[in-house]
C-alpha cells in the first residue's frame, strides 16, 4: 500500500532536512512516536503506538540513502509491519515543499487495506501539519 502526502513549510530546505534527517526529533512530530534513540549511525531504536488501545511497540528505524537537502529514504520494521518511507523536499520561493512517501506491508488482513489506508493517510496529515508547526515557530533544534 502506497500513500504520498504533501506540505510547504516556510523553512529553507535545509533547515527542513536537518531536523527530519534526525529522527531523535520525530516524538515532537509524529504523534504516535513515544521515543527514540540513535542506536548507531544511521539507526535508531523507536519505540511507537500505532494503534489506539493497543501496547506501544518497538522499532527500528534505519536510514537507508540520503541526499542532502533533497531527499532521505527511511525503512521501518517493528517486526510485524514494515514502511519505506521517503522524504523529498524542494525550494519554493525559499520555502520549502516536503513530501512524504510511504509504501506499506501491514500483517492485517487485505480485506482491512481500504481502512488502514485512510488511517494512515490521516496520521500522515496529522504528522505534516505538526511539523510545518514546529518548524515556523521557532528554529530547528537538530
Amino acid at each position: 500500500m502506497e500513500i504520498t502526502r504533501g506540505i510547504v513549510i516556510d523553512r529553507s530546505r535545509e533547515e527542513v532536512f536537518a531536523y527530519v534527517a534526525d529522527a531523535r526529533n520525530d516524538p515532537h512530530w509524529c504523534p504516535k512516536v513515544v521515543s527514540t534513540e540513535l542506536a548507531d549511525s544511521g539507526r535508531y531504536a523507536v519505540v511507537h503506538k500505532p494503534i489506539p488501545g493497543r501496547p506501544a511497540r518497538e522499532m527500528t528505524m534505519t536510514c537507508r540513502s540520503q541526499e542532502p537537502p533533497a531527499w532521505i529514504e527511511w525503512y521501518e520494521d517493528d517486526g510485524s509491519d514494515t514502511f519505506q518511507v521517503t522524504y523529498t523536499l524542494e525550494d519554493v520561493n525559499g520555502s520549502t515543499r516536503f513530501t512524504q512517501r510511504s509504501v506499506a506491508s501491514l500483517s492485517t488482513p487485505r480485506l482491512l487495506a481500504p481502512v488502514m489506508r485512510h488511517g494512515i493517510g490521516r496520521d500522515i496529515d496529522k504528522q505534516l501539519k505538526r511539523l510545518k508547526a514546529t518548524l515556523e515557530r521557532h528554529a530547528p533544534s537538530s
